[in-house]
């Protein structure tokens, strides 16, 4: 976990560029987009990750939120959030969160969900799961 210490201490203390594509210390290392990926992670995180980045590097698998992320996207981003597996893309709450954000790219979007409108939306849409919760970090 100390390369992503390090990683930190120069975005944070030393105000340094880290490029978001660098390998284990960017912010886009182990994050996807794609719901196939998602999907994949959900049933079997090691297809995906050669060891276990969350253990070794306090980087755990995460999802960027795209038109791309299908309903297992969004499953694992609420699962994220939530901390729990209880809700998965079979759910209702799920279904609508997707549906809203299709909508959104329908309508001309071009960039990710922020974490704050994923959070708005399972306020929304799953409100039972985001009732007690204030705020949501998925990373």
């Amino acid at each position: 976990s100390v390369i992503t210490e390090i990683g930190n201490y120069f975005r944070n203390e030393v105000g340094a560029l880290v490029a978001a594509n660098y390998p284990f210390v960017g912010e886009s290392f182990n994050v996807t987009q794609a719901g196939i990926h998602a999907d994949g992670a959900i049933k079997n995180e090691e297809i995906y990750n050669i060891f276990d980045t969350k253990k070794v590097l306090n980087r755990p698998l995460s999802v960027s939120v795209t038109d791309k992320s299908g309903l297992a996207g969004v499953a694992l981003w609420v699962e994220q959030c939530l901390g729990t597996k209880e809700v998965d893309k079979g759910h209702e709450g799920v279904k609508n969160i997707f549906e809203d954000i299709q909508k959104l790219y329908g309508e001309g979007r071009t960039t990710a969900m922020s974490p704050e409108e994923m959070f708005e939306l399972g306020k929304k849409h799953i409100p039972e799961f985001f009732a007690d919760k204030t705020t949501c970090v998925v990373r």
